[in-house]
C-alpha cells in the first residue's frame, strides 16, 4: 500500500507540472513578441524541473539505483540551467541584447562544467551516492555561482522597474519570486542539492508566473524600445511619432505628439494609445499597416496619413525579432486639401474650359472680319492644345505608376526621330546611338519625353532648316544619357531657374507646360535632367536615368 505522503507528494508534484506546463503553453501561445522565447525556455526548463521530481517521486523508483541516478541527474540539470535562462530573458527584456559574447560565454561554462563532471563520474562508477560524490568538491563554489549570476540578473529588472513607467516592481517581484521559489524551499529546509525537496518550491513557481502571464506584460519588447526608439529615430523627427509595445501601450512619443495631441509626453507613456489619440477607435496598428485617418488634436480635427514600422535592436539589426512598433503620423490636411483643388481645376481645364473653346471655335465662323476670325481661332487652338497637354500629360503620369518593364532605348527614340522627320522634311535631325540600351523603366513615358523636348526644339526655332541631334549612350552600368541639342535660340536662363525651383509665381512663371510635363516625368522615372548651352548655338537638354535592376 502506498503511503499517505507519497501520495501527497505525487499529488503536489502532478499540481506543479501541470500548472507549470500549461503556463508554459500560454507563453508559447504569444511566442511571436519579442522576449517570448527566452521566457518560454525559462518555463519550460522548470516545467521540466517538475516532471523530473515527479518522477522520481514514483514508488519503486528510488530502488532502482541508475534509474534514481538519472531523475536526480535530470533535476540537477534543470536546477543549475536555470540561472543561466534567466540572466538570458533578463538581457533580453531590458534591451541588453541576447547575442553570445565571450564573456557570455565563459558564465555559461561555469553552469555545465559541474554537470558535466559528474555525468563523467556517474558514467565511471554509478553508486547510489554517486550524484553527491560528484558534486560534493564543487557544491560550495557552484551555489554562490548560480547565486551570483541569479542577482545579476535581477539587477536588470529590479533597475528596469524603478524607471520605466510600465514595469512595476510588483511585477518584479513576482517574476523573481517566482523562479527563485524552488531555491529558496530547498535553502530553508537546509537542502543544498536542490534535489528531490523541491515540490512546494515548484508549486509556488507554477503559480507566482501564471499570475505573471496573464497579468503582466513579461514577454513584450518594450524595455528595449524605450532607449533604440529615444536615440534612433523619437529624437529627430518633427511629425508625431509614438513607440508602442504589442498590446498597443505607449512606451515612448516625441515632443511633437505631446503638442499636436495636447498632452504630458510622460502622461502619455503606459497608456493604451486609443485612450490618448481620439480618432483611432477600431482602425489596427500591425507592422507594416498604413492609411489615412482623421485625428482631433490641438489645432482641431485634421486628416493623418499613419504608417506602422517595427524597431529592431541596434546591436544585431534583426528584422526577424522586433522589440517594438513605431506609429508615424504625418498631417496631410494641407496637401490633401491641395490635392483636391489641383482636381477639381484639372476637371475644369480638361472639360469645361474645353467645351467653351470649342464654342468659341464655332462662333468664330461668323465673325465677318478676316484678321480677328483668325486671331480668335488661333488663339483658341493654342488653348485647345494646351488643354490636351494637361490631359496628356495627366495620362502619362499616371502610367509611370506602373511596375516597370524592359525598354529598349535606341527603339524608342528611333521611332520618335522618324516621326519628327516624316512631320518636318525642312529639319536636319540626326540620331546617334548604340545598337540596343536597355533599361528597366516605362516605355510611353520616355517616348513622351523625347517627343517633347524635340517638338520643343522645333517650335522654338528661328531657323528654315533647324538642325536637332538625339543621343541615347550609356555612361556607366546601368545609367543612360538620352540628348536632344538643337542650335535654336537656346533655354531662356530664367525658365532653367523656374525648373530648378521648383515652383512658379505670378511674377515668375514659365510660357507653357511642356517642359514642366519633362520635369515631372523625369523626376516620376527616377532620373535627372540638365541643360547646358550648345556651342556654337543653341542648347542641349539631357535626360539621365538609372536602372536600378542591373
Amino acid at each position: 500500500m502506498v503511503p499517505v505522503a507519497m501520495l501527497s507528494s505525487l499529488a503536489l508534484n502532478a499540481l506543479a507540472s501541470v500548472l507549470l506546463g500549461w503556463t508554459t503553453w500560454t507563453a508559447y501561445k504569444s511566442r511571436e513578441q519579442p522576449s517570448a522565447i527566452p521566457f518560454v525556455v525559462l518555463l519550460s526548463t522548470l516545467t521540466l524541473w517538475a516532471v523530473f521530481s515527479l518522477g522520481s517521486e514514483f514508488p519503486g523508483v528510488s530502488t532502482v539505483s541508475l534509474l534514481s541516478t538519472i531523475f536526480d541527474l535530470a533535476q540537477l540539470g534543470t536546477a543549475l540551467a536555470i540561472p543561466g535562462v534567466w540572466s538570458v530573458y533578463a538581457l533580453s527584456y531590458t534591451g541588453r541584447g541576447t547575442g553570445l559574447t565571450w564573456q557570455r560565454i565563459v558564465l555559461l561554462t561555469g553552469i555545465v562544467f559541474p554537470v558535466v563532471i559528474s555525468g563523467i563520474v556517474i558514467a565511471v562508477g554509478p553508486s547510489e551516492t554517486a550524484v553527491e560524490r560528484a558534486i560534493a568538491p564543487l557544491i560550495g563554489w557552484e551555489i554562490l555561482y548560480l547565486f551570483a549570476l541569479f542577482l545579476y540578473a535581477t539587477y536588470l529588472l529590479v533597475d528596469l522597474g524603478g524607471s520605466h513607467a510600465r514595469v512595476s516592481n510588483t511585477q518584479v517581484i513576482v517574476l523573481t519570486t517566482g523562479v527563485a521559489a524552488p531555491y529558496l524551499v530547498s535553502l530553508v529546509g537546509n537542502n543544498t542539492s536542490f534535489v528531490g525537496s523541491t515540490t512546494i518550491g515548484l508549486l509556488l513557481s507554477g503559480g507566482l508566473l501564471t499570475v505573471a502571464v496573464r497579468r503582466y506584460p513579461v514577454m513584450t519588447g518594450f524595455p528595449k524600445a524605450d532607449y533604440i526608439a529615444r536615440t534612433r529615430v523619437v529624437e529627430t523627427l518633427r511629425e508625431a511619432l509614438v513607440v508602442l509595445d504589442w498590446d498597443d501601450h505607449i512606451l515612448d512619443v516625441n515632443e511633437a505628439t505631446a503638442d499636436l495631441f495636447d498632452g504630458s509626453g510622460e502622461a502619455m507613456i503606459g497608456e493604451p494609445i486609443r485612450s490618448v489619440i481620439d480618432g483611432l477607435e477600431g482602425i489596427e496598428l500591425p507592422t507594416g499597416a498604413t492609411g489615412t485617418v482623421a485625428l482631433r488634436t490641438s489645432k482641431g480635427r485634421r486628416q493623418f496619413q499613419f504608417s506602422v514600422s517595427t524597431v529592431d535592436e541596434a546591436a544585431t539589426d534583426d528584422e526577424d525579432n522586433p522589440v517594438a512598433r513605431t506609429v508615424l503620423f504625418r498631417d496631410i490636411t494641407d496637401r490633401q486639401t491641395r490635392e483636391q483643388r489641383l482636381t477639381v481645376l484639372n476637371r475644369i481645364l480638361r472639360h469645361n474650359v474645353r467645351n467653351d473653346l470649342d464654342v468659341v471655335l464655332a462662333y468664330a465662323d461668323l465673325v465677318d472680319d478676316d484678321e480677328i476670325r483668325t486671331g480668335i481661332r488661333e488663339s483658341t487652338s493654342d488653348l485647345l492644345e494646351l488643354s490636351k497637354k494637361v490631359r496628356d500629360a495627366e495620362e502619362i503620369m499616371t502610367e509611370s505608376t506602373e511596375p516597370p518593364e524592359p525598354v529598349d532605348l535606341t527603339d524608342v527614340a528611333s521611332t520618335v526621330v522618324g516621326q519628327f522627320r516624316a512631320d518636318n522634311e525642312s529639319a536636319d535631325i540626326s540620331f546617334v546611338c548604340p545598337d540596343e540600351v536597355l533599361i528597366s523603366s516605362h516605355r510611353i513615358v520616355v517616348r513622351e519625353v523625347l517627343s517633347e523636348l524635340v517638338e520643343n526644339s522645333l517650335a522654338h526655332t528661328t531657323k528654315n532648316a533647324p538642325h536637332v541631334e538625339v543621343r541615347v549612350r550609356e555612361i556607366s552600368d546601368g545609367t543612360v544619357e538620352i540628348s536632344v541639342a538643337d542650335d535654336g535660340p537656346g533655354l531662356p536662363e530664367r525658365e532653367q531657374h523656374i525648373l530648378a525651383a521648383g515652383t512658379e509665381t505670378q511674377l515668375k512663371h514659365g510660357q507653357g507646360i511642356g517642359l514642366w510635363f519633362v520635369n515631372w516625368a523625369v523626376t516620376q522615372l527616377g532620373g535627372d535632367l540638365q541643360f547646358q548651352e550648345n556651342d556654337p548655338e543653341g542648347s542641349i537638354v539631357t535626360v539621365r536615368l538609372y536602372d536600378g535592376v542591373r
